[in-house]
């Protein structure tokens, strides 16, 4: 519990090797918003973030927005923040997402990220 401001929030750190490379999972929930940082390199790289927009009718059907706030536009990057972003909305209580992502040599496929992301309790 962060006792400063009287509200719960976790954090978790996992290594993991895909394709032969070390790559660093971080997750940090603050309920209504979670950070997740995808790094080789131990930096902030590009940064995204994307959240679920209010539904204008009960169709049951949700839209999300993506916005590019720091780094070069990368569809997979924004592709993997609206899956993740996705999950993270499936029920509420709905979250924001902010996704660092700084992969140099090995672009993780969105099945593995997915996977590890449940791994972290997301």
């Amino acid at each position: 519990i962060n006792a400063e401001y009287g509200k719960q929030w976790y954090q978790r750190r996992v290594r993991d090797t895909i394709e032969d490379t070390p790559i660093e999972f971080l997750l940090a929930d603050y309920g209504s918003h979670c950070f997740i940082q995808i790094t080789q390199v131990g930096k902030v790289g590009k940064l995204v973030k994307a959240s679920r927009d209010k539904p204008d009718n009960l169709d049951g059907h949700s839209t999300y927005t993506i916005t590019n706030l720091l780094g070069v536009e990368d569809e997979k990057v924004d592709l993997l923040a609206r899956q993740i972003v996705e999950e993270l909305n499936r029920t509420p209580p709905y979250k924001t997402l902010l996704l660092s992502y700084s992969c140099r040599t090995v672009h993780p496929s969105v099945s593995a990220v997915r996977s590890i992301v449940k791994e972290l309790g997301v």
